[in-house]
């Protein structure tokens, strides 16, 4: 099951300031964007494979399955560096909202984090990931804590308990990255994350972080996936708000 793994990744390779439209945690999803073509036959085809695999991998350590077309990233890419901050203590809020540290995309999202991955590792990265899926509930305890529209989308619910507005994380097709060295550790970048002081867009950025910026962004694009100009470390899935707000657990 690993050598699978293994063989479809190599296949691969050869977030909100006054007067913008609100995007990811501190936004609605009242933007329409205009969808984008898949990735090619192969790089779908590997991502696949890897992902039948992390279903039943998932299962062997005890984790609910990934849905139906999502993808679990740590099995899918296991080249990837997680530090998933909103299952601990080590974020804006100070203390944990997610009960596990899991990161979960669409497929179709994880097929172009692939394509990113292959690209990074070229440039001598790996990708270090801050946040993917955010369950809906989970966004409304971040509002409850953070209640700042400039920042956090102010998730609402129908009566039924579905979701109707919130984030783009919440919709399986954002992802917050920043960069590591080979052996996992940090690169130098222009903020921590979630840092929304005057650096958040990356603009001020020099030097060795100002580099990385450059590489990371490179990598991202070339998978298909758009930043969003005021936080450095998010990007997007250009169809997002094709996807439906999702409150899945985190399991």
């Amino acid at each position: 099951m690993v050598i699978a793994i293994g063989i479809a990744i190599a296949a691969l390779a050869g977030c909100r300031g006054a007067g913008r439209r609100p995007r990811d945690r501190g936004a609605t999803d009242d933007a329409t964007v205009a969808p984008a073509a898949r990735l090619d036959a192969p790089a779908a085809a590997a991502i696949g494979i890897a992902a039948d695999a992390g279903a039943a991998i998932a299962a062997d350590a005890g984790l609910a399955p990934p849905p139906a077309g999502w993808t679990d990233v740590a099995v899918a890419l296991p080249d990837v560096v997680l530090d998933l901050r909103y299952a601990t203590a080590h974020n804006l809020t100070g203390a944990p909202l997610y009960p596990r540290a899991r990161c979960l995309l669409r497929s179709a999202v994880a097929e172009r984090l692939a394509r990113a991955v292959a690209v990074a590792g070229a440039r001598g990265h790996r990708l270090l990931l801050w946040d993917c899926y955010r369950p809906a509930s989970a966004q409304r305890e971040l509002w409850r804590r953070v209640a700042d529209p400039r920042f956090v989308a102010e998730p609402r619910f129908a009566a039924d308990g579905t979701p109707i507005t919130g984030s783009r994380h919440s919709r399986g097709a954002a992802i917050d990255v920043s960069l590591a060295a080979p052996d996992g550790a940090p690169r130098p970048m222009p903020t921590d994350h979630d840092d929304f002081g005057p650096d958040a867009s990356g603009a001020r950025a020099t030097g060795v972080a100002a580099r990385n910026l450059a590489d990371l962004r490179a990598a991202m694009t070339a998978a298909g996936l758009v930043p969003l100009a005021s936080e450095w470390w998010h990007f997007e899935a250009p169809d997002a708000t094709a996807y439906p707000l999702a409150d899945e657990p985190l399991r």
